[in-house]
């Protein structure tokens, strides 16, 4: 029998829901025919046959959750084996390093002296029929330990089901967003600072969206502290030279954000074609995957409907996030007089372990310098 896993079908990427069955057990199917519709964080994704064949069985069920690198298809006749994959450029085998073309990869006797693993960590995963080439070592020196292959021996099948009475369990986008507000919560060390712009001074049909994006490039060359990503673990920061800006989107399916990659190289109706293309491919459920992914800081529009300030989540590795409330028109002092100004509310979190509260202002100062000038 040969066992087909589950890819990573996005940039590490734990898992995905299976959204629907396109095959059943008993077919033949031919090579790159669609098997299954995969749900991931970011998309719903097609999974081809990898080769062709009569399929034996099919791990799960629709709305099943199945894990990357775990049992997905099982085909007739052939040694098991995981998912295709390629590789650029260098293969590190134990101590040497080997130049090698671009290639797809299958488990063999040499692959396997490259693996990291103690006799005895090697005899558990035989006993519990644990693939070593399939697991993702945490040991110092990429070192396979016994937790790596009992965590990997775990089912890899999971159906989420609700204790509510009526309840519905979050799937798809709305699933991946608990699990990472559930991630920031534990790790995260979020301080908020919040002020006001005044917008007085903007012309009429200034595009809100794109201005405020501007300010974001000029606040984080301003204080770079805050355009960066942090790991917790090593307690290693990167401070970002180029400024990639998630764009927090609502949508019936839960929380995306879109990236604006180079968004300080970017003019102003660039920006506005790349929020639209964004806006249209997030409702459609289209969005490529690579523009889910990079940002070094987050900006999100919580005023749209109401609310004048927030507690914005930072999602890791970034380390900051700007959330506009409604703008509204006020009273303001002006010249040693009161008078009614178009104000726009302004929320900052950081995390307090990669940035201080004194870089956090300096950046706030920066972003509300330039929404306040007039062009």
């Amino acid at each position: 029998m040969k066992i087909f896993k589950l890819p990573d079908l996005g940039e590490g990427l734990p898992d995905a829901e299976i959204r629907e069955w396109y095959v059943k057990e008993g077919d033949v199917v031919k090579v790159d025919q669609p098997m299954v519709a995969m749900e991931t964080a970011k998309a719903v994704v097609d999974v081809p046959a990898p080769r062709a064949g009569k399929i034996i069985k099919l791990y799960g069920q629709a709305g099943d959750v199945i894990n990357t690198g775990g049992a997905l298809v099982e085909f007739e006749d052939g040694e098991d084996a995981p998912a295709k994959s390629t590789v650029v450029g260098n293969l590190e085998i134990g101590n040497t390093i080997l130049k090698e073309a671009a290639t797809g990869i299958k488990p063999t006797a040499t692959i396997n002296i490259g693996i990291k693993a103690i006799p005895a960590v090697r005899a558990l995963a035989k006993k519990l029929n644990v693939d070593l080439t399939a697991i993702t070592a945490t040991g110092p020196n990429g070192q396979i330990t016994v937790a790596d292959v009992e965590r990997a021996a775990k089912p890899t099948v999971t159906t989420p089901t609700s204790t509510l009475t009526g309840g519905e369990a979050l799937r798809g986008v709305r699933r991946a967003m608990a699990i990472a507000m559930s991630q920031s919560h534990a790790e995260v060390v979020p301080v908020l600072l919040v002020d006001d712009a005044d917008l007085h001074a903007w012309p009429a049909g200034t595009d809100v969206t794109a201005r405020v994006i501007r300010a974001v490039v000029a606040a984080c060359k301003a204080e770079p502290s805050l355009n960066a990503w942090y790991e917790g673990k090593s307690m290693t920061r990167q401070l970002q030279q180029d400024v990639h800006i998630g764009l927090a989107m609502d949508s019936a399916d839960g929380l995306f954000v879109p990236v604006l990659k180079n968004a300080n190289k970017c003019q102003p109706t660039e920006l506005r074609a790349e929020i639209n293309r964004f806006k249209e491919q997030v409702g459609a459920r289209t969005i490529p995957q690579d523009d889910l992914k990079g940002a070094t800081i987050v900006l999100s529009n919580v005023g749209t409907f109401a609310g004048k300030y927030a507690s914005p989540i930072i999602s890791p590795p970034t380390v900051a996030i700007i959330a506009t409330g409604r703008i509204r028109e006020t009273v303001v002092a002006h010249d040693g007089s009161p008078a009614v100004h178009r104000v726009m509310p302004l929320s900052l979190s950081f995390d307090h372990r990669a940035v201080t509260g004194g870089e956090a202002a300096r950046f706030l100062a920066a972003l509300i310098e330039d929404l306040q000038k007039k062009d």
